[in-house]
């Protein structure tokens, strides 16, 4: 196993939030989501030689995506209930309540990476924490934001959007060119870096890197 596209947590509590009636999409002219997200999966990964592997958590079921024979489902090292944000009466818990999986049970259920590139929930939290553990042990390491939570809002922007591919520059020439991020341009740079300055986004390279 030596490159692996490694999608976090694709369960129903995450997906269904994004999803619209089916005259939305006809209205729209919109393709269904999922229907892209498999194709992107089957296009960027599988067909370039990627290992697909779904890390749940326990009792979860992979909801909105179809995993294919040759994929590889892994598991966290606590339950959902845990992990949520949300108490199980509705009520928000504290920053101090919430705990995440760790991202090294989860990674060592993978044996020999070279690469990986990471998708799913949430780009700026669990994905951004499981790239570092894995670009701090020496993996090449890359973070897809088409594919994480972003993908919802990206995959119907026709002028941007690429089923078969993603180029992190491409990326930030489009929130540039969309100013997606509710700032000035003049302030462009500094605010996009404070958002996406770790190196396993691809825009930045850490210092005093290891060698991988």
């Amino acid at each position: 196993m030596n490159k692996v596209f490694l999608y976090l947590y694709p369960m129903e509590e995450y997906n269904r939030i994004f999803l619209f009636p089916d005259e939305f999409y006809e209205e729209m002219r919109r393709e269904k989501p999922f229907r892209v997200l498999n194709e992107c999966i089957q296009k960027r990964y599988r067909e370039k030689g990627y290992q697909v592997v779904y890390a749940m958590y326990p009792n979860k079921e992979i909801y909105g995506i179809k995993p294919m024979p040759v994929d590889k489902v892994i598991y966290t090292d606590i339950p959902f209930k845990e992990a949520s944000g949300i108490n199980e009466d509705g009520s928000k818990k504290s920053k101090d309540e919430i705990k995440y999986p760790n991202e090294s049970y989860l990674i060592n259920q993978l044996k020999d990476i070279n690469e990986i590139v990471i998708g799913g929930f949430h780009f700026n939290s669990c994905v951004k924490r499981v790239a570092e553990y894995c670009y701090d042990n020496g993996i090449d390491t890359l973070v897809d934001l088409d594919l994480t939570d972003l993908f919802f809002h990206l995959y119907h922007k026709n002028s941007y959007f690429r089923k078969d591919e993603y180029d992190p520059d491409r990326y930030k020439k489009y929130l540039y060119d969309k100013q997606i991020l509710e700032f000035e341009k003049d302030n462009f740079e500094e605010n996009f870096k404070n958002r996406y300055g770790s190196p396993v986004y691809g825009f930045y390279e850490k210092e005093n890197k290891k060698t991988r």
